[in-house]
């Protein structure tokens, strides 16, 4: 069952929102340059996993990303299980050397066996405290080492179920909110259709008590494949303000760079793969 959506508030107007996508190694291609010029401004690689686990596709991806001229977060799996000084130190590790303008910590693990999740069949599940402490604690080193926005990825009704501590220092965080507006099921759609017809209307998502705004909507998880997807449905995300908004926010005071220079050829090509149906146009 869906949250029942938040009521509106002065926010960003959606048609002046700055679009994005989060990947990760489940994405096995995705072609920034096409996503570029259907107008997507960011995208959120995921880094890392726990103390451990490091995401293969991270280099492609943030790398792709950031030569299609798209600004780049990393995001960070918080992993209760595991010591979160470890997790911090594993996701510097894992994102030394990569482009990232800012950074998320995934808040999502309520089970202790991955046996148990694989099945299904989730009987053990982590104290709502112990979820709490380790997603702070582990959002608070990686702001620090980073010194880059950082922000908490969850749900509302995820901490409303699961961890109901993280509602006494929610609010003072920025958070990314995962709320579909969708039936299941997938839809093959343009990027023009998208964004003409099957955008969220609401102002945001329902947000968890006392946390005040959103920074990021993740709005679509596995709903709508599109051009330079890969054939595979992408996560989309809202960032509440425009792409200059966007821009200040992760420290830029102006674009960084020229836009690269495109060949014909290549402009022609972003253009079919943005708009399939063009020719079908009078």
């Amino acid at each position: 069952m869906n949250e029942p959506m938040a009521e509106p508030r002065p926010l960003t107007p959606p048609d002046e929102r700055a679009l994005g996508v989060d990947v990760s190694h489940w994405n096995d291609f995705v072609d920034f340059g096409t996503l570029s010029a259907a107008g997507v401004a960011f995208a959120v690689v995921k880094i890392s996993q726990g103390s451990q686990l490091r995401d293969g596709r991270r280099s492609q991806h943030l790398n792709a990303a950031r030569r299609a001229g798209l600004l780049t977060g990393g995001y960070h799996w918080c992993d209760p299980t595991n010591d979160p000084a470890r997790q911090v130190e594993n996701f510097l590790r894992a994102g030394d050397d990569l482009p990232l303008d800012f950074c998320a910590v995934d808040v999502e693990q309520h089970w202790r066996d991955w046996d148990e999740w694989v099945s299904r069949k989730i009987t053990r599940v982590l104290p709502p405290a112990e979820i709490s402490r380790c997603a702070r604690l582990v959002a608070e080193g990686i702001a620090r080492r980073t010194a880059k926005p950082t922000l908490i990825y969850t749900r509302t009704t995820f901490v409303q179920a699961y961890a109901a501590p993280m509602l006494d220092w929610l609010a003072e965080w920025e958070v990314w909110l995962a709320q579909y507006p969708y039936p299941r099921g997938k839809l093959t759609v343009d990027w023009q259709t998208l964004r003409g017809e099957h955008l969220p209307r609401a102002f945001g998502p329902a947000l968890p008590r006392g946390v005040k705004n959103w920074r990021m909507w993740q709005f679509s998880g596995d709903r709508f494949i599109l051009p330079g997807g890969g054939g595979q449905p992408l996560d989309l995300n809202w960032f509440n303000g425009s792409l200059s908004d966007l821009r200040v926010w992760c420290g830029q005071t102006a674009v960084s760079g020229a836009p690269p220079k495109l060949s014909l050829e290549e402009m022609v090509r972003r253009l079919w793969a943005a708009h399939p149906d063009l020719h079908l146009e009078k």
